[in-house]
C-alpha cells in the first residue's frame, strides 16, 4: 500500500513538475518572441491583445487576453466579436461586437458595441480597420503577462520558477544515483556472502 502510494505520488510529481516547465518555457518563448518583434505577439495564428478595459463585460473583462485570427470581411457578421483600430484614433486598438453591418457601394463597413455598453460606438468601422475576429481568450493572463515583461516578473516568474526545476531535477538525478550506487552494493554484498559476516 505505501509502495503504491509513493509511484502515485511520484507520477504526481512528474506531472507537476512537466506543467510547471511547459509554463515557464511559454512564457520565455512569449517574453522574448515580443520584445524580438517589437509589435503585437501571435500565437497559434492568431495575434494576442491584452484587455484593458470592461467595455465587454460579461464575456471577458479588463486583464483579460484575447486571441485573433485574421478573418474575410465578408464572413464578419452580427454577432461577431472583432478587434479593430478605433476610426477615430488609429493607434487605439478596441474589441467589440458586431451590431450592424453596412455596405454602401461596396464599401463595407461595421457598427460596433461594447456588450457592456449602453451605447454603441460613436462611428461605424471600415472593413480596412479590422484586425480580425477574437475568438477565443483567457481570463486574468494580461495582468501576468504584463508582469512577466517586467524586470521584477522576468525575475520572480521566469528565473525563479526555472532556477527551482532545474535544482529539483539536479536532486531527483542525486536521488537515483544514489539509489542506483546502493542497489550495485547489494548486487555485489549478495554474489559475495562473505562479506556480510561480521566479527562477534
Amino acid at each position: 500500500m505505501a509502495q503504491r502510494l509513493k509511484k502515485t505520488l511520484n507520477i504526481l510529481g512528474n506531472i507537476v513538475f512537466a506543467l510547471m516547465l511547459l509554463l515557464v518555457v511559454s512564457l520565455v518563448f512569449f517574453v522574448v518572441k515580443s520584445k524580438l518583434e517589437g509589435g503585437t505577439p501571435s500565437v497559434a495564428g492568431r495575434k494576442i491583445y491584452i484587455v484593458l478595459s470592461g467595455s465587454m463585460r460579461p464575456v471577458f473583462d479588463a486583464g483579460s487576453v484575447v486571441g485573433v485570427k485574421n478573418v474575410d470581411p465578408d464572413k464578419i457578421a452580427v454577432g461577431s466579436i472583432i478587434t479593430f483600430k478605433d476610426p477615430e484614433d488609429p493607434n487605439k486598438i478596441i474589441t467589440h461586437r458586431v451590431v450592424g453591418v453596412k455596405n454602401q457601394n461596396g464599401a463595407i463597413s461595421y457598427v460596433t458595441k461594447g456588450d457592456g455598453n449602453n451605447v454603441r460606438d460613436a462611428k461605424p468601422v471600415p472593413a480596412g480597420n479590422v484586425i480580425g475576429q477574437a475568438d477565443c481568450w483567457v481570463p486574468y493572463a494580461g495582468y501576468v503577462l504584463d508582469f512577466a515583461k517586467s524586470k521584477k516578473g522576468l525575475l520572480f516568474l521566469i528565473v525563479l520558477p526555472g532556477t527551482a526545476l532545474v535544482l529539483n531535477e539536479l536532486r531527483s538525478l542525486f536521488k537515483y544515483a544514489q539509489e542506483y550506487e546502493d542497489e550495485e552494493k547489494r548486487k555485489k554484498a549478495f554474489a559475495d556472502p562473505g562479506q556480510m559476516k561480521t566479527e562477534t
